[in-house]
């Protein structure tokens, strides 16, 4: 870290200055990142994956002044030739300056982080020193983690939740990081227990895909009936209910063999996971934590753990977290987490707040013994012809199916200028059968209560369009939907 701090300080840099940083998920980006705030500079975390003309914009609109990443990003490279570039190894291998620590004011910026889905108008949050601490510390205050333990990375740490709860909050408390090195699952599993991870932070999608994974696994060693294979999240749950002692127990050794003894907790972000999988992971000993939050409130809100938190809660608020219920039903923040500012854009940093209050553009309610329940977003908001308001994330749970590889639920506009929730689905496996799949939204429609019931389908062969953690761009998704036809 003080090599590294060096090294930038010795390229011309000065306290203050944008640091692009463009590395793969590995342990150089954590070297860098602490290099960067140990030099009191600024951090400008993107995806590695990031488009060449993207990271120009990205550099520019934040004034970045230099960028560290990998030599091989020619393109990126000969796009942001004006700055000073650095890779990984010039900070490691640079000559230990005199010991030093950071003089930063804890107010002064410590990372600018690009919201979700800032594509061609970009959106940067700047978080300060002070900001990361205070949700630093209201975390572990509410999921104490050990230095005994690992942590899998498997997200890319440019996302405000993945840097705060997936690589500084274990840093902080002398944890381990594993760092991912590919997504597949069964790779991942593997790294489950050969690196004896305990906790996992991921995404929705990732979990249905691992637990999907070891199903398969334990389909073709006979442990149980091929017909597992494709039930649903509610139907294994059932399942999981009627077993009797030693059948769960049979089936919780060969999980426990599979995934290894040291894994306790899958920590669940970026939008809401099928509750039934709380059910099928506590019979074999793993917890799911649930939670909320937003890059603006630094970014973690609410922790709950499933099963012992109402269905559908998001959790408690943080201690020193305050959460309140707007009069038009919008989650408002206030805490020493939430963001500064919009970078260069100070009418968007007013809009964001109420007073002191952070508007965080979510619909939610508070229920009597504190616990958030999070419905949706203002913006994707539907009202339908009978004058209900509801929102995609009520409407998603209802037709979760195994026939379904991917859904979501966008509005498409009715001939009387009213929302028609239309349900958009990606078919599971390589066949398309048209037959089974209306067969089975005809069955979940008919099953969902009245007001959550879809009035079309539309299937499409191409994944559906998501941000780099894994959430639907729904507005991609609608404005596609003028060019398909919706099947009542």
């Amino acid at each position: 870290m003080e090599r590294g701090a060096s090294a930038l300080a010795r390229s011309g840099l000065r306290p203050g200055d944008r640091v692009l940083l463009a590395l793969p998920s590995r342990p150089e980006w954590m070297v860098a990142l602490l290099s960067i705030v140990h030099a009191d500079l600024v951090a400008v975390p993107i995806p590695a994956s990031t488009p060449p003309t993207l990271g120009r914009l990205a550099a520019t609109f934040t004034g970045a002044r230099a960028w560290i990443g990998d030599p091989e990003r020619g393109e990126l490279g000969s796009m942001l030739r004006d700055l000073r570039g650095l890779t990984p190894a010039e900070l490691v291998d640079a000559p230990r300056a005199r010991a030093s620590t950071c003089s930063a004011r804890p107010e002064a910026p410590t990372v600018f982080v690009f919201t979700s889905g800032s594509t061609c108008r970009p959106r940067a949050v700047s978080l300060s020193h002070e900001n990361l601490r205070a949700n630093l510390r209201a975390l572990q205050a509410a999921r104490q983690a050990g230095p005994n333990e690992a942590f899998l990375s498997s997200l890319p740490p440019s996302h405000a939740y993945e840097l705060v709860a997936g690589q500084l909050a274990p840093l902080s408390v002398g944890a381990r990081i594993v760092y991912a090195s590919t997504l597949l699952p069964n790779r991942l599993i593997d790294a489950l227990g050969s690196h004896r991870i305990t906790r996992a932070v991921v995404v929705p999608a990732l979990v249905d895909a691992l637990a999907r994974n070891v199903l398969h696994d334990l389909v073709a060693a006979g442990v149980v009936d091929g017909a597992f294979e494709t039930k649903s999240p509610s139907e294994l749950a059932a399942a999981v209910i009627r077993a009797n002692r030693d059948s769960r127990q049979h089936v919780t050794d060969a999980v426990r063999s599979r995934i290894g003894p040291a894994f306790t907790t899958v920590i669940v972000g970026g939008a809401a996971a099928h509750p039934a999988w709380c059910e099928v992971l506590s019979a074999v000993g793993v917890a799911l934590d649930v939670g909320y939050g937003l890059t603006e409130a630094g970014p973690v809100v609410a922790v709950g753990r499933a099963g012992s938190c109402p269905a559908g809660s998001v959790g408690r608020p943080l201690p020193g977290v305050d959460v309140r219920i707007g009069n038009d039903g919008e989650i408002l923040v206030s805490s020493a987490g939430v963001m500064q500012e919009y970078v260069a854009d100070p009418a968007a940093t007013v809009a964001a707040f109420e007073g002191s209050w952070l508007r965080t553009g979510d619909c939610g309610r508070l229920d009597e013994d504190g616990y958030l329940y999070v419905t949706g977003r203002v913006k994707d908001a539907m009202v339908t012809a009978s004058g209900d308001t509801i929102y995609p994330d009520e409407i998603e749970p209802c037709y979760a199916s195994p026939h379904f590889a991917e859904l979501a639920v966008v509005p498409a506009p009715g001939p009387d200028g009213n929302d028609r929730p239309t349900l958009v689905v990606v078919p599971a496996g390589q066949h398309v059968d048209s037959t089974a799949i209306k067969r089975a939204v005809a069955s979940l429609r008919a099953a969902a209560p009245p007001r959550l019931r879809v009035s079309g389908v539309v299937c499409r062969t191409e994944p559906l369009p998501r941000t780099a953690i894994g959430k639907v761009r729904r507005r991609a998704l609608a404005d596609a939907l003028r060019h398909c036809e919706v099947v009542s």
